[in-house]
């Protein structure tokens, strides 16, 4: 049950990673969390050290964000809500393979799970945004939307869209004290890369110095949100490569960094930020 007046904060992928890092954050600072993701077990043991651990509320609901009939079920709860101070879009995976190995319901599913979910949560939350003249957005974007990396054909395009669709609703919603912000963080050690190491082997040849912790991630991003500007690179050393490579030269080194391979990766699944 929500509290009269308490701030809600809604979280997609809120079981590991930058999701988990926001969810503690935030119940550090009193919000009550609606937590969104796929699997119950991961959510139940997240809401109870939450519970445990802050003095707020913590609800969740299980969805699977690749499924519409899931992505429905969210709106109609997240209509139900007053007092929604922050939306975080940060439920998302990556597919390794080449954009004519990976099946095309694999590349649906993450249009689905990183742009739909977005574009229709954040329609979802705006009128009482709007009613209530303020209110945040943070939808999880990328580095990898600024670059052409082989074998990220599907990630790289639905973070590139999430980057421009944050920009252009901030047009539309800033006269009503509504900030929208694109995170795009660069590589970022989470559980994921657990599974990373094992199938994309470019992750091992990544320098340490290009790596951001995730804590780190997430207090840029708090840090920014009253910023005039969309786009948030957590990072000196992102924000420095994020001018950088505007240089065709250095542009082609980070892609060499990142995708020099032997022969073409075979089909994989994985749920990795970049």
């Amino acid at each position: 049950m929500t509290a009269p007046n308490k701030k809600i904060a809604i979280i997609t992928g809120p079981t590991s990673g930058i999701g988990q890092a926001f969810a503690i954050k935030l119940a550090e600072q009193g919000f009550e969390l609606l937590l969104i993701a796929r699997r119950k077990e991961k959510l139940v043991e997240l809401s109870s050290f939450l519970s445990a651990n802050y003095n707020t509320t913590i609800n969740y609901m299980v969805a699977d964000l690749s499924k519409e009939s899931d992505i429905q079920q969210v709106e109609q709860r997240i209509h139900s809500l007053q007092n929604i101070h922050l939306l975080i879009n940060n439920a998302g995976f990556g597919v390794a393979g080449y954009f004519m190995e990976v099946s095309m319901e694999e590349q649906l599913r993450m249009i689905n799970v990183h742009l739909t979910s977005t574009v229709r949560f954040s329609k979802a939350v705006l009128p009482e945004m709007i009613k209530q003249q303020t209110g945040y957005i943070i939808n999880l974007a990328s580095f990898a939307a600024f670059m052409e990396l082989p074998g990220s054909v599907m990630y790289a395009t639905t973070k590139a869209a999430i980057i421009k669709f944050s920009q252009t609703l901030q047009s539309e919603v800033g006269r009503y004290g509504i900030k929208i912000q694109a995170l795009s963080p660069g590589f970022t050690p989470t559980s994921f890369h657990s599974a990373i190491d094992r199938k994309a082997e470019f992750v091992n040849r990544v320098p340490d110095f290009l790596w951001t912790p995730v804590e780190q991630v997430v207090e840029a991003s708090l840090a920014n949100l009253n910023s005039n500007k969309v786009i948030c690179i957590p990072g000196t050393i992102n924000t420095l490569l994020f001018w950088l490579n505007k240089s065709p030269l250095l542009s082609r080194w980070i892609q060499h960094v990142a995708t020099k391979r032997q022969k073409p990766p075979k089909n994989s699944v994985l749920t990795t930020k970049i």
